[in-house]
């Protein structure tokens, strides 16, 4: 794209582009660029006629919420809505022993298990012996 854009913006690269090209080749092309102008500049209309309209809705909306008294911010609510995450409990542990320097070490059963409970569950001991 960059080298067919080079090559337009030159004249001099333009012409020893097209200098191999026919009458018949070269006429097409223009016709097909017309077309392609034309079309372009159909959407750029629309579109400039879409943004406009679009303008209008939104100062008229504007100004009927400020004829009733109101402001934007009015219909935006400061509340917190039910997608906002709520501050979580922690959980209780459901595990606990004591090791050999009688040291009480407690695990909730979820996450990782800490080392102390993996060399406990590793010598023979079991969940059920170390729950609460």
């Amino acid at each position: 794209m960059n080298d067919f854009l080079t090559i337009i913006g030159n004249k001099k690269r333009f012409r020893a582009a097209c200098k191999g090209l026919s009458v018949k080749q070269l006429t097409l092309i223009a016709n097909h660029l017309s077309e392609f102008i034309e079309k372009q500049s159909q959407d750029e209309e629309a579109l400039a006629q879409i943004t406009a309209k679009k303008k209008a809705e939104k100062e008229a909306i504007l100004n009927a919420i400020a004829d009733a008294g109101l402001t934007p911010a009015d219909f935006f609510s400061s509340e917190p809505s039910n997608k906002e995450k709520k501050p979580r409990k922690p959980v209780a542990p459901k595990y606990r022993i004591t090791d050999a320097q009688e040291i009480q070490h407690e695990w909730s059963g979820r996450g990782r298990t800490p080392k102390v409970f993996e060399r406990y569950f590793n010598n023979g001991g079991s969940k059920d012996n170390c729950r609460i």
